[in-house]
This record gives structure tokens, C-alpha cells and sequence, in this order.
């Protein structure tokens, strides 16, 4: 009886870290991903100003160039706006997709 009863706790306890290790992982991986989404927006940023920077006075990009990949721009130009005109604190933004208090 004592025996079944230990052997019943040790499972639930196993059971118990199981659970709490792969919550753990999950909780690591999307993190990561959040990271990375938010460095890819970033290098679309980069991209974006290296390719336009032709149009503002940055010799970077032919303009031939430039005028043939803008149409491919769309959502790069949307990200140029929010970045640069609309003042968004990238460092900010790290740090909340990371969590914790900082």
C-alpha cells in the first residue's frame, strides 16, 4: 500500500518537471522567434535605406536600380514610415520581445 502510494508520487512528480521542462522550452522558442521577427524587420530597414538612400543623397544604389525594385517595396517603404517617421524605439521593442521586467 505505502509502496503503491510512493510509486504514485514519484509519477506525479516526474510528471510534474516533464510538464514544467517542455513549458520551459516552449516558452524559450517563441521568445526566439519574436527575436527574430523583430531583427528581420530590422534588416528590411537596412535594406530599404540602402535601396532609397539613392532617392534622399546617399550615392549607395545606382538609381536605375533603385527605380526597377521600388515597385517590389511595398511593405519595406511601411516599415522605412514607422521606423523613421514615426520615431519607433527599436531598443524598446527588443527588450519587451525578449520579457521580463528590465
Amino acid at each position: 500500500m505505502i509502496k503503491q502510494r510512493l510509486i504514485a508520487a514519484f509519477k506525479e512528480l516526474a510528471n510534474i518537471i516533464h510538464n514544467l521542462t517542455i513549458g520551459v522550452f516552449k516558452g524559450i522558442e517563441e521568445q526566439s522567434v519574436e527575436v527574430l521577427r523583430l531583427q528581420y524587420l530590422e534588416l528590411e530597414n537596412a535594406f530599404l535605406s540602402i535601396v532609397m538612400g539613392g532617392m534622399v543623397g546617399l550615392n549607395a544604389v545606382p538609381m536605375g536600380l533603385a527605380m526597377e525594385l521600388l515597385p517590389l517595396l511595398k511593405d519595406e517603404i511601411r516599415i522605412m514610415e514607422s521606423r523613421h517617421f514615426l520615431g519607433s524605439d527599436v531598443i524598446a521593442d527588443y527588450f519587451a520581445a525578449m520579457g521580463g521586467e528590465w
